[in-house]
């Protein structure tokens, strides 16, 4: 009996004793608190890492922000400053876009918001790549932060880096992020700036990985006009429609007092005009008119909600001039710009009634784009292939 006891006790101390250095670890890392996901930075100045997928969240919970910019890579130049100036009657505003993501991706920090406070003005993405693509993504490493349960939000900090970094209470960008203006963090437009301008520059920078095998598929031909006639047997987007309706639409029926206002990027003309489109659907043609009834079918279903306008840019000239563009679908800051006065001054509305008209244009547009200077000037080009 005693040799039990003992042995009890032998197991009780060998199980409580990490539990100080434990509790230790613990305290540390929600002091430093990298991500700002429990409170404002203690003993240091605000910085901010670029991945808003898991910066988000510290935004969301600890800065007094009442509007959203809430997009992909084509929203991430918005300024947010600029958009508290034009639309000064939603709040203050922030750019939380997630470069590259996907609605599903989009619909967990929108849940989160809306969980968690009434925002009175989303500004959101239209992505036609991720709706053709029926883009999602299923490999999530971040999404347990938005679940409301701040005991796994911890998580995200248990790895080696976050612990050393703690340790050391280190200042280090690696450790903190270093972003330290909260309204920049999401632009990407200075980087990329030398790209602007036109084709010249896009071959000064051939060997970008977004320009590369553009540049390589111009060159060897790899280009078709878009044509309805290749569409075989129609197009079915019910899962396009399944997907509109469970990342976006349903957002608009349950927060009736939240204004959505939706962008439509857009894409150059360059992007319809090349064969290969990376995604599902690779073949231009068939992505495009996929595209086309996509429109169409969210036009018809957001405008029985009065909290939603859709906005489009496609119809005008900017499109057709590849100086404003970075690569096949990035445009350049200005637009940002015309997005937001769109918006102040209720311009470029896409409705059910204007809706034939504007596809018909943007069609037209693309259809008769001349891409023969881009071939041309990549004759006595060698990109390595």
């Amino acid at each position: 009996m005693p040799n039990d006891k003992n042995a009890k006790r032998f197991i009780l101390i060998t199980l409580l004793y990490p539990l100080p250095f434990v509790i230790m670890i613990f305290g540390l890392i929600y002091i430093y608190d990298p991500l700002q996901i429990f409170h404002k930075p203690y003993f240091r100045k605000a910085t901010f890492f670029t991945d808003m997928r898991k910066q988000a969240l510290g935004i969301i919970k600890n800065y007094e922000f009442d509007s959203y910019i809430i997009g992909t890579s084509m929203l991430e130049n918005t300024d947010s400053k600029e958009a508290t100036n034009k639309l000064s009657n939603d709040g203050n505003w922030i750019n939380i876009s997630l470069s590259g993501s996907g609605f599903d991706e989009r619909a967990i920090v929108m849940d989160y918001i809306f969980k968690n406070q009434n925002p009175k003005h989303i500004i959101y993405s239209l992505d036609g790549y991720y709706i053709v693509n029926n883009h999602n993504n299923s490999s999530l490493d971040w999404d347990f932060l938005y679940n409301n349960n701040l005991y796994d939000d911890i998580k995200i900090y248990m790895n080696w880096k976050f612990i050393s970094c703690a340790a050391r209470f280190s200042n280090q960008e690696k450790c903190v992020g270093k972003i330290d203006d909260i309204y920049q963090i999401t632009n990407w437009y200075k980087k990329n700036k030398a790209i602007f301008g036109g084709f010249d520059n896009w071959i000064k920078n051939k060997d970008n990985d977004a320009i590369k095998q553009p540049l390589i598929d111009i060159k060897n031909g790899n280009l078709k006009n878009i044509n309805n006639q290749d569409v075989w047997g129609g197009v079915d987007i019910l899962a396009q429609q399944d997907y509109l309706q469970k990342y976006l639409i349903r957002f608009f029926k349950d927060y009736p007092n939240t204004k959505f206002s939706i962008i439509i990027p857009t894409y150059s003309r360059l992007f319809y005009r090349m064969r290969n489109i990376k995604g599902a659907y690779s073949d231009n043609s068939k992505y495009f008119y996929i595209w086309e009834k996509s429109l169409r079918y969210f036009i018809t279903k957001s405008s029985n909600y009065k909290n939603v306008k859709v906005y489009g840019f496609d119809d005008l000239d900017y499109a057709d001039d590849i100086a404003n563009y970075k690569d096949l679908p990035h445009y350049s800051k200005d637009l940002n710009s015309i997005q937001l006065d769109a918006i102040k001054n209720q311009t470029n509305i896409l409705t059910p009634q204007n809706i034939d008209k504007y596809l018909k244009t943007v069609e037209q547009k693309i259809k008769s784009y001349d891409i023969e200077p881009f071939i041309k000037a990549l004759e006595n080009v060698e990109i390595e292939q």
